[in-house]
């Protein structure tokens, strides 16, 4: 009886652990506010990591709004759906204000990003270096699978920029 729970207890532990891995980050619009050079690569053969440069090319000021849409899919086979999960749209400063309450230990050791409460964010290169996906932030609600995210910038509800962030979440227990 006592295995039978301590079995039960285990498992339920590890399906609780999620293993999440970068798979692509790309920008897709947008090149006269951001040039990025941010790419996924592999750091040894069990680990994953984004490398590269984001540079902001103009000032980024409270005209600008960001937005997200997130898209999963189960199978892992590039056939997404529509996931209602979101970050509040607001405008940049706004945005990143909200960021740092909430991710700003994930993103301590990125180099020269804007200061806490900085708008508007003045033009910089931001540099990346063999960065972990932080899987402490994402809530347990993900589900296994591969997710698309799609970070949007609009002014004047215009799209002029887009970001494609694509991620792959494995339950520890599976792995």
């Amino acid at each position: 009886m006592w295995i039978l729970l301590l079995s039960f207890l285990l498992t339920s532990i590890c399906l609780h652990g999620m293993k999440i891995d970068f798979e692509r980050f790309e920008q897709l619009s947008g090149f006269n506010l951001y040039n990025s050079s941010l790419r996924v690569r592999k750091y040894n053969r069990t680990l994953v990591t984004l490398n590269g440069t984001l540079e902001i090319v103009a000032p980024l000021n409270k005209t600008i709004v960001v937005s997200t849409d997130f898209f999963h899919s189960s199978r892992g086979n590039q056939q997404y759906n529509h996931h209602p999960a979101k970050f509040p749209t607001r405008d940049v400063c706004d945005f990143m204000s909200n960021f740092y309450e909430g991710y700003n230990e994930h993103v301590e050791d990125m180099i020269n990003m804007p200061k806490r409460g900085e708008c508007p964010i003045t033009p910089r290169m931001i540099y990346v270096v063999n960065k972990i996906f932080p899987a402490k932030a994402v809530p347990h609600f993900f589900r296994p699978g591969l997710w698309k995210i799609y970070i949007i910038n609009k002014i004047k509800n215009v799209e002029v920029s887009r970001f494609e962030m694509v991620f792959n979440v494995k339950s520890d227990f599976l792995t």
